[in-house]
């Protein structure tokens, strides 16, 4: 059997608070902002060290323009509605389409957690996933970020296992990850 997805490339998708789209060169203030958050950083040890918005308006016009004409990539900003403004990002950090799998990464402005809006962004990237043919979406998280692992358990993921010295941090020190997972059938049983 000969299976593919049905890739669309970073579309906008709205959900009741939230419009997710591309990055644009006018997030790059937002982009810096979201960047140089310590706790993104200690969390993201692969994002470059930022030294000034300039950074951001480089990656967004010779980086994420280019790599958004590609229609198996998927990185979105996400938007607040009332404030027309990027407060975080949902991505696809790596995706294999021969399992049918997809790897999530997140980031939010520090000034709009605690509210809801990863968890309803990363649910909406889920179902956008589920229904172009992904089967799996994962996600991994350091075992001391207790917030991320949160919004992991309220989009429906399971957890299943620990892996131990996954990855690593900014000084090059491994650190122990969760792996959180949901498939596409328990997605649709939650009625999402």
């Amino acid at each position: 059997m000969n299976y593919t997805i049905n890739n669309t490339g970073t579309i906008e998708i709205e959900t009741e608070r939230l419009i997710l789209r591309p990055v644009k060169l006018e997030d790059a203030q937002d982009l810096y902002q979201l960047v140089i958050d310590k706790d993104v950083l200690e969390f993201l040890a692969g994002l470059p060290q930022y030294t000034g918005v300039e950074m951001a308006i480089d990656y967004i016009e010779n980086k994420l323009t280019k790599k958004y004409s590609n229609k198996s990539f998927y990185d979105w900003a996400i938007c607040l509605k009332s404030e027309n403004k990027m407060i975080g990002r949902v991505c696809v950090y790596k995706q294999d389409e021969e399992r049918r799998m997809a790897d999530l990464v997140w980031m939010l402005n520090a000034n709009y957690r605690n509210k809801g809006y990863i968890t309803e962004g990363v649910k909406a990237v889920i179902n956008h996933l589920f229904h172009i043919g992904f089967e799996r979406i994962e996600a991994f998280a350091n075992v001391v970020n207790k917030a991320s692992i949160k919004v992991m358990e309220k989009v429906g993921m399971k957890y299943e296992g620990t892996l131990r010295k996954y990855d690593c941090r900014r000084d090059d020190s491994l650190y122990d990850a969760e792996m959180w997972a949901i498939i596409d059938e328990d997605f649709k049983e939650k009625g999402e």
